[in-house]
């Protein structure tokens, strides 16, 4: 299992300046298919700079074990937060 990218990512408003709310599409390979899933998630940033995300629960018809596809996600999505290339606006 592997995370291919996240596309369609769109930023809801907040009023809370250090906790951002996202909208994507996954694209995530398993064994030799790759499936679309529609996830959102949060990324907050707390007073010692550490970053903190949490993926809103994965619908229940994919075929495939939940915990290691959220932390393959979440492992995804920080390197994305990190390199700066998640919307702001």
């Amino acid at each position: 299992m592997k995370v291919l990218e996240l596309n369609s990512i769109t930023k809801k408003d907040g009023y809370i300046y250090y906790i951002h709310h996202y909208t994507a599409i996954a694209k995530i390979q398993v064994m030799t298919s790759v499936i679309s899933v529609p996830i959102s998630f949060t990324v907050e940033m707390n007073p010692l700079g550490m970053r903190s995300i949490d993926l809103d629960p994965l619908p229940k018809e994919l075929d495939y074990p939940v915990i290691p596809m959220t932390k393959s996600l979440k492992s995804f999505i920080d390197e994305m937060a990190k390199d700066g290339s998640l919307p702001q606006v």
